[in-house]
C-alpha cells in the first residue's frame, strides 16, 4: 500500500518522507527505488511535534521509530557530555573536585559533572551476609556508584563493620562509604580502607585528625552529642565554611558540605534549600573561594518521608541539584514505596544533566522517566454507540477452574513474575517465572493449563498489572 501511494506522488518536492513508526518493515528498499530520503517516524503520532522539533539533531532511521531513535541518541548524548566534562574536570582537580579513590574507581566528585548517587542499606550492621549482598547487588544494578553502610545509632559494632566491608569486596567491585556517628565504628572502617565517611561534624572531628588526609569527609553544621542542631541557613553556613577551613589547615583535601536537605512541612525543605543557595552565593565571594567543596545532596529525608510517589520527587530534586551543581547524591530504598527509587533518581540525573549542558527545560531531549503518566494520548475515532452494547455491571459470581488455580508473585530485586498452579486439593503442579505477562499467559494456553474462558481473562489482568508493578516499583497483592 505504501509504495502505491508513493508511486502516485510527485516526490521531487520533498527533502523527507516520514513513514508510520509502526510499520513492521525496513524503508531502505523504497529509499532506493525512488530516491528520496525515507525514515520511520514515530510510533504516536503526539511525538509528531517534538521528532519535527529536533530533527535536525538526530538522524532517523530507515528501520527504528523515530521516538526510539531519541532515547538512544539521548543516552549517547549523555555518556559524550560526560566523557567531556570528566576530561575537563581531570585537568582541573583541586579541594572543589577530586576522584573518590583514584587507585580502585574513575568516579570524581565535582564542578560540572553529573553527581555520583550513594545508596545506603540501612542498619546494615544487623543484617546478614545474605541479605547485604541482595540489597547490594539490587543497588549496583540500578546504578548506585557507591554502597553505603547504614550503621545503629548508639550500638556501635566496629568488628561487624570490618566484616561487612570485606564481604562487599570480595564479591562486588564498587566503592563503600560508611554512615556512623561513632568513633570506633568509623576508625574500624578506616583501618581496612574505606573509601568514603559520612559524617564528621564540629563535635567529633577532633578524633578522626589521624586518620589519611585523602578519604573524602562529609561534614555536617551540627553538634550531634550535644544535640546542637542549627535552624539558620547563615548558621549552617559559617560552621560548614569554618569546619572546612580547620580540616583544610589540617591537611585534609577531599572534604564535602552537607548544608542538610530536611522534610518538606515539618521541619520545612525552604529553609533548608536556603542554605544550599546561600552557599553557591557566599562561595563566590573572595572571602571564601579558596574553601569551595562539593555539597552534599541526602534526598533520602525528602522522598522517603513523603506519601507520594518517588519518580516525581526524585526528578524535582534532581533539577534543583543540577542548578545548584550538587557533588554527590545520597538516597535509600529502605520502605517498599521507594522499590526502584535509585533507578529512578540516576535516569532523573541523566535528564537534568542533558538540559543543564543545552541550557534548556528537562524536556524534548530524548529520555523521559514517566512511570505512571506519559506524554502520548489515544486517538479516538467518531464511535457510533446507537447500538453498542452497555456493560456497566459485573457478574461476581466464580465457578472454579477444574483445571485448578493459579497464585501470582513478584519479586522486585529478581525482577522475575512468579506464577504458582495448584490443582483443587492444593497440590502444586508447575511453577512459571518470567517478565512479560504476555508471553507467560500464551505459555499457560500452550500447556493448556486452563480452557476455562473466564479464568483466562482473570489471568491476563492479573499478569499484566503484576508487569506494571515490575516496571514502576509498585508493590503486587494478588486480587488487590
Amino acid at each position: 500500500m505504501t509504495k502505491l501511494i508513493l508511486k502516485n506522488l510527485n516526490l521531487s518536492h520533498y527533502d523527507l518522507i516520514l513513514l508510520p513508526g509502526f510499520v513492521q518493515w525496513d524503508a531502505i528498499k523504497l529509499e532506493k527505488e525512488f530516491a528520496v530520503i525515507i525514515r520511520k517516524g514515530p510510533e504516536f503520532a503526539s511525538d509528531l511535534p517534538m521528532i519535527l522539533n529536533n530533527i535536525e539533531k538526530v538522524s532517523l532511521s530507515t528501520s527504528i521509530p523515530a521516538n526510539r531513535i531519541f532515547k538512544i541518541s539521548g543516552k549517547n548524548l549523555y555518556k559524550e557530555i560526560v566523557k567531556e566534562q570528566v576530561e575537563i574536570a581531570k585537568n582541573n582537580l583541586g579541594k572543589h573536585t577530586f576522584f573518590i579513590n583514584e587507585t580502585s574507581s574513575d568516579i570524581i566528585i565535582g564542578r560540572n559533572l553529573p553527581p555520583p548517587i550513594i545508596a545506603e542499606i540501612v542498619n546494615c550492621t544487623e543484617k546478614n551476609d545474605k541479605n547485604i549482598l541482595k540489597k547490594t547487588k539490587h543497588y549496583i544494578d540500578s546504578g548506585a556508584d557507591i554502597i553505603d553502610i547504614g550503621c545503629v545509632a548508639n550500638k556501635p559494632t566496629p568488628d561487624r563493620i570490618k566484616e561487612i566491608i570485606r564481604l562487599i569486596r570480595q564479591n562486588f567491585d564498587v566503592l563503600i562509604s560508611i554512615d556512623s556517628m561513632e568513633s570506633n565504628e568509623i576508625l574500624a572502617a578506616v583501618d581496612i580502607g574505606i573509601d568514603m565517611i559520612l559524617s564528621l561534624d564540629i563535635g567529633n572531628y577532633k578524633e578522626f585528625l589521624n586518620i589519611p588526609k585523602d578519604i573524602p569527609i562529609v561534614i555536617l553544621p551540627t553538634n550531634i552529642r550535644k544535640a546542637y542542631f542549627p535552624k539558620d541557613p547563615n548558621t549552617r553556613i559559617e560552621n560548614l565554611f569554618k569546619l572546612t577551613n580547620e580540616l583544610h589547615q589540617m591537611g585534609f583535601t577531599k572534604l564535602i558540605a552537607d548544608p542538610l536537605l530536611e522534610t518538606p512541612i515539618s521541619p520545612g525543605i525552604c529553609n533548608s534549600l536556603e542554605a544550599y543557595f546561600l552557599y553557591k552565593k557566599k562561595i563566590n565571594q573572595s572571602k571564601y573561594q579558596n574553601i569551595e567543596v562539593p555539597l552534599f545532596f541526602g534526598i533520602s529525608n525528602v522522598v522517603e518521608l513523603m506519601d507520594i510517589d518517588s519518580v516525581g520527587i526524585n526528578g524535582l530534586l534532581a533539577s534543583i541539584a543540577m542548578e545548584l551543581d550538587i557533588g554527590v547524591f545520597f538516597t535509600v530504598e529502605h520502605s517498599t514505596k521507594l522499590m526502584g527509587g535509585v533507578t529512578e533518581l540516576k535516569e532523573c540525573v541523566k535528564l537534568n544533566y542533558i538540559a543543564k549542558n543545552r541550557k534548556t527545560p528537562p524536556i524534548n531531549l530524548g529520555t523521559t522517566i514517566f512511570r505512571a503518566k506519559g506524554k502520548t494520548s489515544q486517538e479516538i475515532p467518531n464511535i457510533d454507540d446507537k447500538n453498542a452494547i452497555l456493560v456497566d455491571s459485573l457478574n461476581p459470581t466464580y465457578d472454579p477452574d477444574e483445571k485448578g488455580y493459579f497464585k501470582i508473585y513478584l519479586s522486585h530485586y529478581n525482577e522475575k513474575i512468579y506464577v504458582l498452579h495448584f490443582s483443587n486439593d492444593h497440590k502444586l503442579l508447575h511453577t512459571l517465572i518470567g517478565r512479560n505477562a504476555e508471553a507467560i499467559c500464551k505459555k499457560l494456553i500452550d500447556m493448556k493449563l486452563s480452557y476455562n474462558y473466564y479464568h483466562i481473562n482473570y489471568l491476563g489482568r492479573e499478569l499484566n498489572k503484576a508487569e506494571n508493578c515490575l516496571f514502576t516499583g509498585k508493590p503486587y497483592i494478588q486480587d488487590e
